[in-house]
């Protein structure tokens, strides 16, 4: 029972989402850039403006350095003893080996949840044992949003690449597309294919259309920003 009525509640909070990016879609595909986001505590470059702040799962792609201690020692005692000695040795050090080799291979990790915030210059991620790292856009070599998997994955000219996953991932496909692509770009890249079609598909009740005043009231209807509600 428990199980189901977490499932249920988890595609609940990924339809929510998922709507949330087509209304990010929606602003920005009208012209609009994003709303500023006011931010206390963390100092941010002259010019730079905060667009989200958000949970995310974080992870690396990059390979062990290989390397590992052999262990050895001088065995005293019967024949018999030191070859039992010297073969269980042996296959310590051989398991650390291939472990080391094993390590050695391409994969993701350093896997955790973390902070980030998104801006007009870069993405910011916390990690509790580094503090704040950039990923700035005019770096990105490679760029694969996947929103239907709840995944994006970046490529840089100098830093091993970065995957981020997590419920605000429809909204950050959108946004670091703009960013990543610029305004005249980004609504051609095919990850991002889903959300667009869903958001020019979509019925808008009159009066709610995103980037556009309000009769008389002269407020916009923004998009709602994750983790702010």
């Amino acid at each position: 029972m428990g199980k189901r009525k977490d499932s249920a509640e988890l595609a609940r909070r990924e339809q929510e989402e998922w709507q949330l990016g087509q209304d990010w879609a929606r602003w920005l595909m009208a012209g609009n850039a994003p709303q500023p986001l006011p931010l206390y505590g963390i100092v941010l470059e002259q010019g730079e403006t905060a667009y989200l702040q958000t949970a995310v799962h974080y992870a690396r792609l990059y390979g062990g350095s290989g390397r590992y201690t052999s262990s050895g020692g001088f065995f005293l005692g019967s024949t018999g003893f030191v070859l039992g000695m010297m073969a269980a040795n042996a296959a310590v050090n051989a398991g650390r080996k291939a472990a080391a080799k094993r390590d050695m291979q391409l994969m993701w990790r350093d896997l955790q949840e973390v902070q980030l915030i998104a801006t007009n210059y870069r993405l910011m991620t916390h990690l509790p044992q580094r503090g704040w790292l950039s990923f700035y856009y005019n770096s990105v070599q490679e760029f694969y949003p996947a929103p239907a998997h709840w995944t994006i994955t970046f490529g840089f000219q100098n830093a091993e690449p970065l995957q981020l996953g997590g419920l605000a991932t429809p909204t950050l496909s959108v946004l670091t597309a703009w960013s990543v692509l610029g305004t005249d770009r980004w609504l051609t890249e095919p990850g991002i294919a889903p959300l667009l079609h869903a958001a020019t598909s979509s019925q808008v009740a009159p009066g709610a259309v995103q980037g556009q005043i309000e009769g008389g009231g002269g407020q916009q209807n923004l998009p709602r920003i994750p983790g702010q509600d």
